[in-house]
């Protein structure tokens, strides 16, 4: 018999694995059996998504499965510097050398540091990726794709079935964002083609809904590259599921009113369950918590959830950009300029200018031509709460 455990077993917070994952067996048996279709056919992947449907958790499970199947892989984390193209190629190259240390390349280019790897750093600051560039001539993707080729050799001699690029918020990569800079262009035609010569690279790419357009725009044929999920709020019953499911071994019990009522409230997003979930137990003095006990702290429970997920995007916004956020809050989800216009009275630019900010700052993500919606779920609820 298991030991029941005292410990809260919910896990709020940025990419920490919940108990139990709710909602995504499908997504994981697929993910597995895409990397035994990848040992004949390439494959890629794309996750897509809100801020709080677990996507980095998502891709954190997937490490095992890589284990499991005997592929290398390799996580990192995006952000906007490496739109610049000479960062993201550093990067990259950091990510392919620090998984095949022991290439013929690799040590015909390192530092000789007695006793040290090659550090990110080193990378990064370019000393060592220009010198691994400068062993090759040619456009910058021809020399990628021979880097790929003789790195590949090595994954293979070490028994692996390829490697795996693990890559989140990828949709802060965009080309010509930095002018004249195509970070995404090149990932895309050097993968292209050696995976089109049999070398099983995979892409993992993750982020925001804009993503599966920025790959696009890059590259058209890059909706022919990728499997797309787009990650959604879990089923009601998944959300409960997810309740249910950590407190199997634990003291603590949630009556069917509470569960009932945490689905409602929490509108099946995998961050709020793990949040209201975490903050009941954390602040209840007792083990049988029901519905009543939830609505005695409440407006403590919204108070924390603002300051934690909400109010840092929102402390960024000017005085205007609360403003225009004001207007929309009786609009439908996805946000029509049009709309909007008829609201603010402002010229045709000064709000686009404004939208473009709201963009940048996250708040927006741009749905279609003159669509938006928030990245953040419930967002419009925060603003109603603040505004």
């Amino acid at each position: 018999m298991k030991k029941i455990s005292n410990l809260n077993p919910f896990r709020p917070g940025n990419g920490l694995i919940p108990p139990y994952l709710a909602g995504r067996n499908q997504d994981l048996l697929l993910f597995k059996k895409s990397l035994d279709i990848a040992l004949s056919l390439p494959q890629n992947l794309v996750i897509s998504g809100l801020r709080g449907t677990g996507k980095t958790v998502f891709l954190m499970n997937l490490e095992e499965i890589c284990r499991e199947k005997k592929w290398l892989f390799v996580r990192r984390e995006f952000n906007r510097q490496f739109c610049n193209e000479q960062k993201f190629l550093y990067a990259l190259l950091t990510d392919l050398v620090t998984k095949v240390e022991g290439a013929s390349l690799v040590k015909k280019v390192r530092k000789k540091r007695i006793g040290f790897a090659v550090s990110d750093e080193d990378i990064i600051n370019g000393d060592f990726a220009d010198k691994l560039l400068s062993e090759y001539k040619g456009p910058l993707v021809d020399r990628m794709e021979l880097i790929l080729k003789e790195l590949y050799s090595e994954i293979n001699k070490a028994g692996f079935n390829g490697l795996v690029f693990l890559y989140d918020e990828f949709h802060f990569i965009e080309d010509n964002k930095v002018s004249d800079n195509f970070p995404l262009s090149l990932l895309l035609e050097a993968f292209s083609h050696v995976q089109q010569k049999g070398l099983r690279y995979y892409l993992v790419l993750s982020g925001l809904p804009t993503l599966t357009g920025n790959l696009v725009e890059a590259k058209t044929y890059a909706e022919r590259m990728f499997q797309v999920r787009t990650f959604k709020e879990l089923s009601p019953k998944d959300s409960v599921e997810a309740i249910k499911q950590p407190l199997r071994h634990t003291k603590f019990n949630f009556s069917e009113k509470l569960i009932d009522r945490l689905v409602k409230e929490t509108g099946g997003y995998p961050y709020f369950i793990q949040f209201y979930c975490f903050h009941l137990i954390d602040n209840i003095p007792k083990k049988d918590i029901n519905k009543n006990d939830f609505e005695k702290i409440y407006p403590f429970l919204l108070k924390q959830l603002d300051e934690s997920f909400f109010y840092g995007r929102f402390t960024r916004l000017s005085n205007t950009e609360r403003e225009i956020l004001s207007k929309m809050l009786d609009l439908p989800e996805e946000l029509e300029v049009s709309e909007i216009r008829k609201r603010i009275k402002k010229s045709r630019g000064a709000i686009n200018l404004l939208l473009n900010n709201l963009v940048e700052k996250e708040i927006l993500y741009r749905v279609k031509r003159g669509c938006y919606s928030f990245t953040l779920p419930m967002f419009k609820e925060f603003l109603v709460r603040n505004l």
